[in-house]
């Protein structure tokens, strides 16, 4: 039982910084893959229609740092929708601008890109299924003192780990926060998977 209680108090403490870290998700209009080129396409409004063939619309995209990632791109105007083309390396939110001119009338707005490993919204409830899924299992392997089921409980932390070390967690990711948080919960993995093989190799 000392056991269960170490564990869902660790996964407790784990849970709670990551519901703090989430972003508001009505905020975000879109979200891509890191570490691909993204076709990014909004459309220009005129009058409540589109705007016309001679439109010219600008894109400028900022990094969640606030450093420029691209600078007054100039898209391609598509009648219904304008386009642009970027690479996008960092994980977060990322402001883009949108500047357009239509004769005489012109407009601008402003857009929240989010950029996740996935490419899907990075929400807490991914998090939250992989650690219950893993804890479960883990809670049923203690239960019936079956190291091996442990073990395989710990499967998820391995994948939960290296996860948040490649990609960060909930939108961020550098190297000391979302860095350090990925190596506890490998060492986390690697100690209960540690300690049950070790306790099956005694029972031998």
């Amino acid at each position: 039982m000392r056991k269960f209680n170490i564990i869902a108090a660790i996964i407790f403490l784990f849970l709670i910084g990551i519901v703090s870290a989430e972003t508001n998700t009505h905020d975000i209009d879109d979200t891509v893959k890191i570490n691909t080129v993204v076709e990014y396409k909004k459309p220009c409004f005129n009058n409540g229609t589109y705007c016309s063939a001679a439109a010219e619309c600008n894109f400028t995209v900022f990094n969640p740092d606030n450093s420029i990632l691209a600078a007054n791109l100039e898209a391609t105007n598509n009648f219904s929708y304008h386009n642009v083309t970027f690479y996008v390396s960092q994980n977060g939110l990322h402001q883009v601008d949108m500047i357009c001119v239509d004769g005489n009338l012109k407009g601008a707005e402003t857009f929240l890109m989010e950029v996740t490993g996935s490419g899907l919204h990075d929400s807490v409830w991914f998090y939250v299924m992989i650690i219950g899924f893993s804890f479960g299992v883990m809670v049923l392997g203690f239960y019936l003192s079956d190291a091996p089921v442990v073990i395989l409980g710990t499967f998820g932390l391995y994948f939960l780990g290296l996860y948040i070390l490649m990609y960060g967690l909930v939108g961020v990711k550098d190297t000391v926060t979302t860095w350090g948080i990925g190596l506890t919960v490998l060492g986390l993995a690697f100690y209960i998977s540690g300690r049950s093989a070790f306790e099956l190799v005694g029972d031998m």
